[in-house]
């Protein structure tokens, strides 16, 4: 994605709403940048000095001229929040955080971006921005230029019961899905060919290739779909709850990276091209012998017959996505047409999620429960 001139902060405010873990990450990253910043959040908090705090939206608005509107209130509640900044600042420029909203929610959403021709919205694509799947794109032509691709593989795991427990990422929507697989999907976007990803886009899960563990009070821990198309495999994986998912959803064998003994997230791509096999495990990294990577690294392998190489890359995706989208929403020229793709295969994938399983009972499963086969 070609980015637009870089955004210049100088006088410019931005107010953040929703002051949780996205929240704090966005106004760290956009102080950083020299941005002016205030806060809205109904509880009431105490943002860092310097960052005005409100708990109404009309009142932020009324209080000093908002040049970017950044949502990070919960998922459920995005629609709301837009229409509320729309109300109080018609030409808003909104940058929202993934997912954008909830499937029976994008004709509101439309409704509510053809009342205000004058707004642009954009939302944040942390993975659509990682210098590393251009690296390795670049390295495929590279060292696999007469091989066919084979197969393209991308999980994503964490232990999110913690923050589950303390009413952080919770999302009860979309279950698993709503949590790293729009990354993902932004990662299957920038290696695919566009032809190849829109033709994955267009075709319903296979019955017998989408195992999902199911939990009566998350809707779903842990995915695994296994689909092919136009000869290429493709394998997307995920969990929140960590290793407790793997008796429910057997963990692929690709996806066994080393662990450190204090960090449970794990983000994965692998890509076969012919005999050739690359690896991008991005941050955090621990190598083979658990020693830590610095925060912000990532390790790029490529093995084959006479091949070995290894790259590390310093980026951050999230710095990138903020900067390119600040950026495009202040241009002349305005950012691209809103992508919904990526919210409606989710929402396909957890409707068929859905439908598979009976209704559960008001319990917890225990980590040995069998998956959901569909």
């Amino acid at each position: 994605m070609t980015a637009p001139e870089a955004p210049h902060a100088s006088g410019a405010h931005v107010c953040v709403v929703g002051h949780g873990a996205a929240g704090r990450l966005h106004l760290g990253l956009l102080g950083d940048l020299g941005f002016a910043l205030s806060v809205v959040d109904p509880a009431g908090v105490t943002p860092s000095p310097g960052v005005r705090a409100f708990d109404r939206i009309d009142t932020a608005a009324r209080h000093r001229h908002v040049d970017v509107w950044s949502v990070c209130s919960p998922t459920a509640t995005h629609v709301d929040t837009v229409a509320a900044v729309l109300e109080a600042d018609p030409a808003a420029r909104l940058l929202v955080e993934k997912p954008l909203c909830r499937p029976w929610e994008i004709p509101r959403l439309t409704a509510l971006r053809a009342a205000h021709p004058e707004a642009r919205l954009v939302v944040m694509d942390q993975y659509g921005h990682a210098t590393s799947t251009v690296l390795l794109r670049s390295l495929l032509r590279e060292l696999a230029p007469r091989h066919p691709l084979l197969a393209v593989r991308v999980g994503f795991g964490k232990d999110r019961r913690a923050d589950i427990a303390a009413g952080r990422f919770v999302d009860r929507d979309y279950g698993v899905f709503g949590y790293e697989w729009l990354h993902m999907l932004a990662l299957l976007r920038g290696i695919l060919p566009p032809e190849y990803y829109r033709a994955y886009l267009s075709t319903a899960p296979e019955p017998g290739r989408l195992r999902v563990a199911a939990d009566p009070e998350l809707v779903s821990t842990a995915a695994h779909e296994v689909t092919a198309v136009r000869g290429v495999d493709i394998e997307l994986y995920s969990t929140v709850v960590g290793p407790e998912a793997h008796g429910q959803v057997p963990v692929p064998g690709w996806f066994d990276l080393p662990d450190a003994a204090d960090e449970s997230r794990q983000r994965y791509v692998e890509v076969e091209a012919g005999p050739v096999r690359f690896g991008l495990a991005l941050d955090p990294v621990t190598l083979p012998r658990g020693t830590r990577l610095p925060r912000n690294t990532h390790r790029l392998t490529a093995t084959g017959p006479d091949l070995r190489h290894e790259w590390f890359i310093h980026d951050s995706p999230l710095d990138n996505a903020l900067r390119w989208s600040i950026a495009a929403l202040l241009s002349s020229s305005g950012p691209p047409d809103l992508d919904l793709r990526g919210v409606s295969r989710i929402a396909l994938l957890a409707e068929a999620a859905r439908s598979s399983c009976a209704p559960p009972a008001p319990r917890r499963l225990p980590a040995d429960t069998p998956s959901v086969l569909l």
